[in-house]
């Protein structure tokens, strides 16, 4: 990945999917919890294909796959959704 653009084109589509997969997942986010996740995708993808700026704390944590680190660096919204941060990892 090359661009802010394409990074944030796959993470919308991975949101997407991730909503319509897990039909029994409690995916009750509310717009600033959606925009928050959103953003730390996008942040994590620019990190691992260092595309702008570096992320913070938390996010070097999460592409260093550190998980105690990724523990003791979130916030309450990040805790509950390290494992999605984990598998866009994976998966891109």
């Amino acid at each position: 990945m090359k661009s802010y653009e394409e990074i944030e084109s796959v993470v919308q589509e991975f949101l997407d999917r991730k909503s319509k997969d897990l039909p029994n997942e409690p995916f009750d986010w509310d717009v600033e919890e959606l925009n928050h996740i959103k953003n730390m995708c996008i942040s994590i993808l620019q990190t691992k294909y260092e595309v702008g700026y570096p992320g913070g704390g938390f996010v070097q944590a999460i592409v260093n796959n550190d998980l105690m680190g990724s523990f003791g660096r979130a916030d309450s919204i990040n805790r509950k959704y390290i494992w999605l941060y984990a598998e866009l990892l994976y998966n891109y």
